[in-house]
């Protein structure tokens, strides 16, 4: 399966530790209560993102490769995945963002996320907090 080979790929640049791994990127992409949207250049994968379809959604991942970021994709991205949750029937969406991710966080801010917890050593692998963040959609 070329897309997962490049999901997977995509997922362990970006994350590296962190990165999920191939059997939990199958079961995420055939759950029917998920939404996962990519973004193809020339054939070629550069980004992608998946939402919990529920009244709570959850942003489960995004990224933009290395080469492709500070671009708008994620933005971009982003917005057609609050647009997924809101369509699954979401009226408020949660993600986990790494604390030290400053870049991420101001996304997720001016798209309306506010911060509203920490949990310590969320990303086992580095032993990171991870900052919550929430956004009412309905």
């Amino acid at each position: 399966m070329a897309d997962l080979d490049a999901i997977v790929a995509l997922d362990l640049d970006l994350f590296g530790p962190e990165a999920w791994s191939r059997d939990t990127h199958t079961d995420e992409l055939c759950n029917p209560f998920r939404s996962y949207l990519s973004v193809v250049e020339d054939g070629v994968l550069i980004g992608w993102g998946g939402v919990i379809l529920a009244p709570v959604s959850d942003l489960l991942t995004i990224g933009v490769a290395r080469s492709h970021q500070k671009q708008g994709i994620g933005a971009r991205l982003l917005r057609a995945l609050l647009d997924e949750a809101i369509a699954g029937g979401a009226r408020e969406i949660l993600l986990e963002v790494r604390a030290d991710d400053a870049g991420a966080q101001r996304l997720y801010a001016r798209a309306g996320f506010e911060p509203i917890a920490v949990r310590p050593n969320y990303y086992v692998a580095t032993g990171q907090d991870a900052v919550v963040m929430l956004k009412t959609l309905q």
